[in-house]
């Protein structure tokens, strides 16, 4: 179960939920605030949980990598597949037919089917799934393996191995790879924190 994005959503509504108590300075100010505040709050909750719900019907439940492609079993019963036979060219990449693509500011691995662009998710961990694919990085490895063993034909971009930290030879998982690329993504972060943290230092010396 994906109990981490369950705990994450109720402290949001949590959060939300009392957010008029904590910038009201008073008791005036908190019926005013509350007054404006909590029908918008009820009608988002609304359209929120609705979202949910219908999110919860369509979550991964289990994935199957094999010699066809990849199967992605649902809650409610059905079965979404990629083949392998079904892959090609893209309209939105030129050079390779096996890519890597943004969605919502993260990395996706993306392929192409019928000239068109689609991507391929694992992890399950968007918002309103219930469950949490453990070993959705090995998963994606060998899918990608599938890939080269079965459609040779196919380009893979070398970033897809990157991005992901998979061995280009091996197809499995490189946890050497993943830690570095974490590290070197928390060093980026702490520069930046501590650049930002001087730029405010100063102009508070300044004034």
């Amino acid at each position: 179960m994906n109990i981490f994005g369950g705990a994450v959503l109720l402290i949001m509504f949590i959060v939300l939920a009392v957010f008029p108590f904590l910038v009201s300075g008073s008791i005036k100010i908190l019926i005013v605030v509350a007054i404006l505040y909590y029908p918008v709050w009820a009608v988002a909750m609304y359209r929120f949980f609705r979202y949910m719900r219908r999110n919860m019907a369509i979550a991964i439940k289990k994935i199957i990598v094999d010699d066809k492609g990849v199967h992605f079993y649902k809650k409610d019963g059905s079965v979404d597949d990629v083949l392998y036979s079904q892959l090609g060219p893209s309209y939105l990449s030129d050079n390779y037919e096996v890519y890597i693509s943004t969605q919502h500011k993260t990395w996706m691995l993306a392929v192409g089917i019928d000239r068109s662009e689609i991507k391929v998710v694992f992890d399950g961990t968007h918002l309103g799934s219930m469950y949490y694919i453990k070993n959705a990085r090995a998963l994606r490895a060998r899918f990608i393996e599938g890939i080269a063993r079965f459609r040779p034909d196919l380009r893979i971009d070398p970033l897809v191995f990157e991005e992901f930290s998979i061995h280009p030879e091996k197809f499995t998982f490189d946890g050497k790879r993943y830690m570095k690329h974490v590290v070197d993504n928390a060093v980026g972060v702490g520069v930046l924190l501590l650049i930002s943290g001087l730029i405010i230092v100063i102009i508070r010396i300044m004034k």
